[in-house]
């Protein structure tokens, strides 16, 4: 579906996206946002093998579907839930680094777990907390159980975190 002037759509989970502009076409919010999911979709199921394969780097990879998703769907913002407008650039890249974060991690976990490994070190942001950036249980120098860290494997977009197998520790803390 192609509208004129330039479409705005929030995070595929809020189900609304908008048209803006005085050309825009008269579909309905839900329809649209439908649209835009399958259009993020098929455009990540082109870049992200790239970058799980090691061909392109995740900020490569954002640039891409960026572009893509520009130049097929004029799609120039997100918009949030509170408002915020986005530039669809900023959001590709977020939701790329973000992607392979949690790729990164699942693939060492999952790695640690074949081994036999009960324990993980964490590695993150020196304030950054376990289950979301203002989490007061601070994540990084803990070790969580291979588990807990499966549950958990980033706190927020862009986040560092990482995960160090420790086959010698018997118990978390």
């Amino acid at each position: 579906m192609r509208c004129r002037g330039r479409m705005e759509a929030t995070p595929v989970e809020s189900s609304s996206a908008r048209p803006v502009g005085t050309a825009a076409c008269s579909t309905s919010p839900a329809v649209m946002a439908a649209a835009f999911y399958r259009a993020v979709r098929e455009a990540a199921r082109r870049e992200v093998p790239l970058l799980a394969a090691g061909n392109t780097t995740a900020l490569q990879a954002a640039r891409s579907l960026a572009d893509r998703l520009a130049a097929e769907h004029q799609l120039q913002y997100v918009i949030y839930r509170n408002g915020a407008r986005v530039p669809v650039q900023a959001w590709a890249e977020s939701a790329t680094l973000t992607k392979s974060a949690v790729a990164y991690n699942s693939g060492t976990l999952n790695r640690a777990r074949e081994a036999g490994v009960q324990y993980m070190e964490v590695f993150d942001g020196i304030g950054c907390g376990w289950t979301s950036h203002k989490d007061p249980d601070k994540a990084t120098g803990t070790l969580r159980t291979v588990e807990d860290a499966a549950a958990w494997p980033i706190s927020h977009p862009r986040c560092g975190r990482a995960f160090g197998p420790r086959p010698d520790a018997t118990r978390a803390g």
